[in-house]
């Protein structure tokens, strides 16, 4: 059982993690105004105490004061060995151990949603895979991650981003030359040469199996982004649920084609 919001067992171990963060970074002005927190805090006696003690009638304020704080950290201190790394470890281990909903992003500046470990582990070797041929791919599958994983999800970010995430591996691949490319030239070229193209995985004969998952996956990433133009007849907002999917999708096909899985004859 995940526990949302700052369940009664984790309050005391929370609530002192911002204090020792507080004591070493200068960082309750921002917090502060970051989240319109009343003036109270800042103009108490002691705003670093008024901020651990701060309450209110919304269960993620304090959850919210927690990403903040990480946001602020990560920017003074992003080494991986650090004051600020030991203090993300910090929390990561309590939010662990107390079966909070939520844990640290990928990248160290924020909190999100605790997910499946397999879907966290797909997503780390898509990123590294898409760094080591283009870094700015595994960035933008970080951010759609967070956009639709976080504390405030944005599922329209999170779409768009995946899709970015897929453009920044695919166009060099398939569409090295195209002036302008997109994730539909690429879903065009390979529904047109599917025949030119194979897939690392065999077939029930044992030969190279065809691109025909890889399409299809594209053709649903591309058609499903239904905010991208507005106006039309099919034109909506993303739902939470399109943008999950749209960011496993992505990881699977950053994955894919990073690795060469998908390859011409």
């Amino acid at each position: 059982m995940l526990f949302e919001g700052l369940p009664d067992h984790l309050q005391v171990p929370v609530r002192q993690w911002v204090g020792d963060v507080g004591q070493q970074f200068d960082m309750v002005e921002e917090v502060c105004l970051r989240l319109r927190l009343p003036s109270k805090v800042l103009s108490s006696g002691n705003p670093l105490r008024a901020l651990m003690q701060v309450e209110s009638e919304d269960k993620m304020l304090f959850i919210e004061v927690v990403d903040a704080a990480l946001a602020i950290v990560f920017r003074a201190d992003p080494s991986e060995f650090g004051f600020g790394a030991l203090m993300r470890s910090r929390l990561d281990d309590v939010l662990t151990v107390g079966g909070s909903a939520y844990t640290i992003t990928p990248d160290g500046d924020g909190l999100c949603l605790r997910v499946e470990e397999t879907l966290r582990r797909t997503l780390d070797e898509a990123v590294q895979a898409a760094e080591a041929l283009q870094k700015d791919a595994g960035a933008h599958l970080r951010e759609a991650f967070v956009a639709a994983y976080g504390i405030k999800p944005d599922p329209s970010v999170a779409y768009s981003q995946a899709v970015k995430a897929v453009e920044a591996v695919a166009n060099p691949v398939f569409l090295p030359k195209a002036p302008e490319p997109t994730l539909g030239g690429v879903r065009s070229t390979l529904d047109q040469g599917r025949n030119k193209y194979v897939m690392a995985v065999s077939d029930r004969d044992g030969a190279p199996a065809g691109i025909d998952a890889a399409v299809e996956l594209i053709n649903l990433l591309w058609h499903g982004q239904r905010d991208r133009h507005a106006g039309g007849p099919t034109s909506a907002p993303v739902s939470q649920e399109a943008a999950e999917t749209a960011v496993h999708a992505a990881a699977l096909l950053v994955h894919w084609v990073s690795k060469g899985y998908v390859r011409k004859k």
